[in-house]
C-alpha cells in the first residue's frame, strides 16, 4: 500500500541513485514545478545519484542547459527515449538508412548542427513512402513522406487528437508495405503550461498497432530504457534506487516492469483525476484524498511506494 507523503525527505534517506522524470515532475516544459529545483538541488547536495529520465524525442545533450537555465544542478546524468532510439537505428543502418517521418520541427530534425536531434550523426534521410525502410513519429507537428523537407505538412493532432488526412495517409502507406514505425516517445499525452493538455506521438504509434502495423517503442515504461539508467549509473542493487514520475503508466510501471521502488507525483498528469493542484500554495489543494487516489491505483492496479503531490523536499 503506497505511503502517502508531503515531502521527499520523508522518502529518499535509504535510496543512493534516484531516477528522476522531467515533465509534470520538475517543469513543465517552460518554468520550474513549485520547490523542483530547491528539492532536485538537495539531492544532489546529500549525494544521492541522479539519473534524468525522459521520454523526450531529444536527445539528451540539450538537458544540461535546459535545466541549467531554470537553476536546477548540471550534476547529473540524462537517458532520453530520443538517446536510445538513435543506438537502435545506429546499430541497424544496413536496413535502416531512410525514413518518412512526423515531426514537431523537420527542420530543426535534419539540420547538422542540431546535436538534440535524433538523426543527427546518422546516414539517414528523409524520403517518400515507397522508399522508405521505417517510419518514425518524433513529432506530431508534422508530417513527411516526401524527399523534399520543404513539403512536410502541417497538422493539428497536437491540440485535437484527431490524425488529419496526411497522417491518415502516412500510416495506410506504411501499412501497405509494412514499414515497422519507431517511436522514440511513447507518451500519448502531455502537460504543458497552464496545465493544458496535449497530444503526443504515442497516440500515433498506438494507432498504427490498431491497425496492424508493428511499433518498437522507446523510453518509459519499457524494461530496456530502465536498464540504460540503472547501467549509467553503475547500479548493483536495485534495492538502493527508486524512480520519480508523474504517470502511473510510464514511471510507475517503469519502475514496476525492473524491479525498482517508486515515488508518485500525484500533481503532474494525473492532477485533475486526484483533484490537487501542484502550483497552489493552499492546503486543500495540495491535501491528497486517499479514496481518489485508491480508486486510480485500483483501476492502474498499480501501487508505488510512496506518493507526493508534488517534487518538494
Amino acid at each position: 500500500m503506497t505511503k502517502i507523503v508531503k515531502g521527499l525527505s520523508q522518502a529518499l534517506a535509504k535510496y543512493d541513485v534516484v531516477l528522476v522524470d522531467q515533465y509534470g515532475v520538475l517543469h513543465n516544459g517552460t518554468q520550474p514545478m513549485i520547490g523542483a529545483v530547491d528539492c532536485f538541488n538537495r539531492m544532489i547536495e546529500a549525494g544521492k545519484r541522479v539519473v534524468l529520465v525522459s521520454n523526450t524525442a531529444n536527445r539528451s545533450s540539450g538537458l544540461l542547459t535546459k535545466l541549467g537555465a531554470m537553476g536546477f544542478s548540471t550534476d547529473f546524468l540524462g537517458v532520453t527515449g530520443g538517446d536510445v532510439c538513435h543506438e537502435y537505428i545506429r546499430e541497424r543502418l544496413s536496413t535502416h538508412t531512410r525514413c518518412s517521418v512526423m515531426a514537431h520541427d523537420l527542420d530543426k530534425m535534419v539540420s547538422k548542427t542540431n546535436m538534440e536531434s535524433i538523426l543527427n550523426g546518422l546516414d539517414v534521410e528523409i524520403v517518400g513512402l515507397e522508399k522508405a525502410e521505417f517510419l518514425m513519429v518524433e513529432g506530431v507537428q508534422q508530417v513527411c513522406y516526401s524527399d523534399k523537407v520543404h513539403d512536410a505538412m502541417a497538422t493539428d493532432y497536437r491540440h485535437t487528437n484527431t490524425p488529419n488526412d496526411a497522417i491518415n495517409e502516412f500510416l495506410r502507406g506504411g501499412l501497405e508495405r509494412k514499414l515497422p514505425l519507431l517511436c522514440p516517445n511513447s507518451d500519448a499525452v502531455g502537460v504543458v503550461e497552464n496545465d493544458r493538455f496535449v497530444y503526443m506521438g504515442g497516440g500515433i504509434a498506438k494507432l498504427y498497432e490498431q491497425m496492424g502495423g508493428e511499433v518498437v517503442y522507446f523510453g518509459k515504461p519499457t524494461k530496456e530504457h530502465f536498464e540504460v539508467c540503472l547501467r549509467l549509473a553503475n547500479v548493483t542493487d536495485k534495492s538502493k534506487v527508486v524512480h520519480i514520475g508523474d504517470s502511473l503508466h510510464h514511471d510507475v510501471q517503469g519502475a514496476k516492469n525492473i524491479g525498482v521502488d517508486s515515488i508518485f507525483i500525484a500533481g503532474g498528469v494525473h492532477a485533475k483525476q486526484l483533484e490537487v493542484d501542484a502550483w497552489s500554495d493552499a492546503e486543500e489543494d495540495l491535501c491528497i484524498k486517499p479514496e481518489l487516489l485508491d480508486r486510480l491505483l485500483a483501476e492502474t492496479q498499480l501501487d508505488p511506494t510512496y506518493t507526493a503531490t508534488r517534487f518538494q523536499w
